[in-house]
Formats: C-alpha cells, structure tokens, sequence
C-alpha cells in the first residue's frame, strides 16, 4: 500500500503541506511518489509545481510529476491513480477557497466516493502554511499511534491485509477499537461486550504483530462521538476506516460514519475501501 504513493494537488499551500508530509515517508517503505496536478493551462509555468519537485528531490525521494488538463478533478484522479498503479492517494483536505479551518473540500470527498484505492486525507491548520517544515517536524509520526476502527463486518475482514502492510511498515502501536451502539444494545449486556472482546483478540491474533503493541479497546455509545474520542484518548496519529454503505450525500458509496468521521476530524482519516 505505501509502495507507490500520489498526491494530488491544487497548488494550494495545503496541497505542499501534503508534499511535504509525503517526503517524509520513505521510512515507511514509500519508493515513489507521483505529484498529480490537474490544469487548465497546459502552458502555464506553476513556481508551487517547482517547489514540490525541489522539496521532493532535496529528500532523496524518487518521484515524478504528472499535469494533465481537464476540469473533472475527482475523475481525472481516480483515472490516473488506477493508470499509474498506485498503493495509496494522499490528499490535504482542502485546498484552494479554504473557508475556515479543517473544511473538508467537494474534491476531496468525491475522491475518497470513486476510488478503490486507499485513501490517507491529512488536515492542516491555517497556520501550517506559515512554516510547513516546522509544523511537519513538529507533528508526531504519522504511524506512531494508529487506531483502527472496525465495525466486524465483511468491511473489517477486508481491511485485514491493510492493516498488516500499516504495521509491516512501521507502525508503533495500533489500537482495535469498536462501538458498541446504544440504539441497538444496553450498556449492561455483558454478552455482547464479551462476544466484541472475543471477535477483537481473534482479529488480533490473524495480525503479524512483530514490534508493534496492538491494543483493544471497545466503547459504548453512538459511533462517530467515540472514534473520535478514542482518538483523543489514545493520541492517535491516524484514524483508519474502511468504507461502505451509503452516503447521505447523493447516495454515493462511503458509509455515513465514515463521513461523519472525515468532515469532524482534526486527525489524519486512512480511509480503506471495501
């Protein structure tokens, strides 16, 4: 998954920002790492497109630039993503007209919608642009702390092999979390935390482990509050998802959690697709 990795960008310090966090990610097994842009000026000479290729190849990083022109910015990704075989997209959030603080943009959501390939979207605060080596170096490790999300479904099952490339890579520590839900259980029913308990250690123990501490941890209650609370608790460095369902946008794939937990994160979301 981290093999081959493409950030899109707009161009935007947000879409840096994101380079900037790719460059550092050859420690997690990233060999190449594909700069997409997308324009409508296939002559135009963008200084920020120069940058990204300088900062890229100050870190030793093997990489390529790729400028297409069009204007269907979600489809152009998806396609070259899928051309270029690539193991993981990288997206800032948002980018260009940016509003306030960790907005997650129209792009940003119809890539994570269309795509079969793992999704990683990174949110930056407004004053990361001012410093984005700084703010970069002062950010803990994207893999230190990941918490894992698994609703123990077909979804969770797909995810298995995803979850053991994040800790093949490096992974630090990774926390199985689960909600129990309150509109469909009592907080009392030790059966059902029990059977939770049962199906998370069995999870785990299909997980090459090596030096990464996995963890348990199941909470009760409705489920987008507590992933994001247990990302807090457990100082997650990144929230992984999977992907399914229904979206209430246009009913497009993505599953309303895993976009109740995109828009409302300050984390970085790994989004997997079933």
């Amino acid at each position: 998954m981290f093999k081959r990795l493409m950030v899109p960008v707009d161009l935007s310090p947000q879409s840096f920002l994101m380079v900037e966090v790719a460059s550092r990610m050859s420690h997690y097994g990233v060999q190449e790492v594909l700069v997409y842009s997308l324009v409508q000026e296939p002559s135009r000479k963008e200084s920020m497109l120069e940058l990204m290729d300088s900062k890229l190849r100050e870190a030793g990083m093997d990489h390529r630039l790729l400028v297409e022109t069009g204007s269907d910015a979600p489809r152009a990704i998806v396609k070259a993503a899928e051309a270029n075989e690539v193991g993981m997209i990288a997206m800032a959030a948002s980018g260009k007209g940016r509003v306030r603080e960790f907005f997650v943009g129209s792009t940003s959501l119809a890539v994570i919608r269309r795509t079969p390939v793992p999704v990683l979207l990174d949110k930056f605060p407004l004053d990361a642009n001012e410093d984005p080596e700084g703010y970069c170096e002062r950010c803990p490790p994207l893999l230190d702390s990941v918490l894992v999300s698994l609703d123990l479904s077909r979804v969770s099952r797909h995810m298995l092999p995803f979850v053991q490339s994040i800790i093949d890579a490096g992974a630090k520590r990774v926390t199985l979390f689960h909600v129990v839900q309150a509109s469909r259980y009592k907080m009392d029913d030790d059966h059902r935390f029990r059977e939770v308990r049962r199906k998370l250690d069995a999870y785990r123990k299909k997980l090459r482990a090596g030096d990464c501490a996995i963890d348990l941890h199941i909470h009760f209650g409705t489920t987008t509050y507590n992933i994001l609370e247990v990302a807090r608790e457990v100082e997650a460095t990144v929230i992984v998802m999977g992907t399914t369902g229904k979206s209430y946008l246009r009913g497009v794939t993505l599953g309303s959690t895993s976009e109740e937990v995109v828009k409302a994160s300050t984390r970085p979301v790994l989004l997997i697709p079933a």
